[in-house]
């Protein structure tokens, strides 16, 4: 994982299966799905309450895995208390390659931030909009916040309703700070998840199993030979 903040510009993106169904993450067990993806993010928020860590493990994938505890302001599937969040983050962190905190909460997380660095395990600062696409700038300081708090990846995913809110994902890409992954959702999620993985996104999103865990994502069986094909659009 440390690989894709070194070589962040390199294409193709790493491509990111993520599971919010615990009857399709029993199924993972052992599985080698490195012909489909890079990693496999676990929605530990998606999970039942009741089950422990070692009994979530038990199930996991021969592959890298990102742990990620979303807060249910920015999708997550249920409402977990932000320190209740972070102690599941901490109880995970020895099975994780990365962990995914809100650009919004990792004020509060720098200890756990910390920990997981001296871990070598990767921090994706992350921000969700399911409505709208913010404006270039706020998403900038957003950047610029993330990165102040030790975020090894900036994740943006926003809602494009417009051809014009495309063209705001594509301005992130002009001296980003760092490694940063960017993603459309909704109608034109597909398309911009595509043309963001072109210009240099270091991750993309797809879902395993039958159903989307984000609106406008490709199925990871449908991401590699597409960008096989596409190729990089030098900037």
């Amino acid at each position: 994982m440390q690989q894709i903040v070194r070589e962040h510009q390199a294409y193709p993106p790493k491509i990111v299966a993520s599971v919010t169904s615990w009857e399709l993450w029993k199924t993972l067990k052992g599985k080698d799905l490195t012909d489909q993806c890079d990693l496999v993010e676990l929605r530990v928020d998606a999970l039942p309450p009741e089950l422990t860590t070692e009994q979530v493990m038990e199930f996991r994938p021969e592959m890298p895995l990102l742990v990620t505890v979303r807060c249910h302001e920015e999708g997550g599937l249920r409402s977990i208390p932000e320190e209740e969040r972070f102690a599941l983050l901490r109880a995970y962190m020895p099975y994780a390659a990365a962990m995914d905190i809100e650009i919004k909460a990792m004020r509060h997380a720098r200890e756990l931030v910390m920990e997981a660095r001296e871990r070598d395990v990767i921090i994706i600062g992350s921000t969700h909009d399911f409505q709208i696409t913010p404006g270039v700038d706020y998403l900038r300081e957003q950047e610029k916040k993330a990165r102040s708090y030790k975020a090894d990846i900036v994740k943006f995913a926003f809602t494009p309703c417009l051809a014009s809110d495309i063209q705001t994902g594509v301005q992130l890409f002009t001296k980003p700070k760092g490694p940063i992954a960017v993603m459309g959702m909704g109608p034109m999620g597909p398309v911009s998840r595509l043309l963001y993985s072109q210009l240099g996104s270091c991750l993309v999103y797809g879902y395993l199993g039958e159903e989307e865990t984000a609106p406008g994502q490709w199925h990871v069986s449908l991401i590699k030979e597409p960008l096989r094909r596409l190729g990089p659009i030098l900037r």
